[in-house]
């Protein structure tokens, strides 16, 4: 994430989506600087630790992480936590939360979990969220506190701003 961020700051910033659209499929780059519509302002890299990525979020609001996404692909709602996932990270999303919920068989306490807002539409998994098991007994369960990042940034356009 960091990286992107450091050359969103370099090229200025982003276009719309429908200036830019998604294709999914690798080309040339066709940005045009004329279109910018948000711009990063500064960012910071949190760091890799729960309690230190809980108090940001608090402070901050949402951060952008990576994860593993191996295992979003079939997933429709609860706390997941899979047995084994890997740490390599191939999805940017938003950590928006956390909580506790339901019971973890092993020691009759609420299970600890991260709230995480994807970019696959509101008809994936819960409403357009994932929530992925935390806590000590499974800290960075698919790479979630791998890469976390607090970010600043500005909309241009007067239409994003009438929304915010």
């Amino acid at each position: 994430m960091a990286s992107a961020f450091s050359y969103l700051l370099k090229s200025g910033g982003l276009e719309r989506e429908k200036d830019y659209p998604y294709t999914g499929k690798d080309g040339t780059c066709k940005f045009d600087k004329s279109k910018i519509d948000a711009s990063v302002q500064n960012y910071s890299v949190v760091a890799v630790d729960e309690e230190q990525i809980a108090a940001n979020l608090v402070k901050y609001g949402p951060l952008a992480i990576g994860i593993n996404a191996a295992y979003m692909q079939t997933y429709i709602g609860g706390v997941s936590c899979p047995y084994i996932c890997g740490r390599h990270l191939d999805h940017g999303v938003l950590l928006v939360g956390y909580g506790a919920s339901g019971f973890a068989p092993s020691r009759f306490k609420e299970k600890p979990y991260w709230i995480v807002k994807n970019s696959w539409g509101e008809n994936w998994g819960d409403q357009g969220y994932y929530k992925i098991c935390r806590g000590s007994n499974v800290r960075n369960k698919c790479g979630v506190d791998s890469m976390v990042s607090t970010v600043s940034a500005t909309h241009s356009s007067k239409e994003e701003q009438a929304l915010v």
